[in-house]
């Protein structure tokens, strides 16, 4: 909750003040991560936050990052209603198709291509590069 509070007030706060939020709250997870679990859940809970360890706080040095995941939140909440609407997949393929598809589209759209020209590059080259896409646009 701490860290929470901290990434809403992090616009007025200084880089020096984020450095020094960051080291009381790396200081407060190893205190807690010393704690021995008494439940399994615990355990596992608890080998969860080692594995993301070195990314929980990244917001707290780049700016440039969100302190949450309300983007990747929202990109997610077409397939949930999709897959709520249309009650699933019938096949291992179709759900396999749909979030190619859902993926090539919320990367575009975080990159400002059209959809159509982010379907034509993927089929052609495998990759969205923005750049390449600009320079290989047709004239006129």
């Amino acid at each position: 909750m701490r860290a929470c509070a901290i990434g809403r007030r992090r616009p007025a706060l200084a880089d020096a003040t984020l450095r020094t939020y960051h080291h009381q709250l790396d200081a407060e997870l190893d205190r807690l991560l010393r704690i021995t679990p008494m439940h399994p859940e615990g355990d596992t809970l608890k080998r969860a936050i080692e594995g993301c360890r070195q990314s929980l706080f990244t917001f707290m040095a780049e700016r440039a990052i969100t302190p949450t995941n309300n983007g990747s939140e929202r990109a997610l909440r077409p397939c949930a209603v999709f897959r709520k609407v249309t009650n699933g997949f019938r096949s291992e393929w179709g759900a396999h198709l749909y979030a190619d598809v859902r993926s090539v589209l919320e990367t575009a759209r975080r990159r400002a291509i059209g959809a159509l020209d982010a379907i034509r590059a993927t089929l052609s080259r495998g990759a969205l590069d923005r750049a390449a896409m600009l320079t290989a646009a047709p004239k006129g």
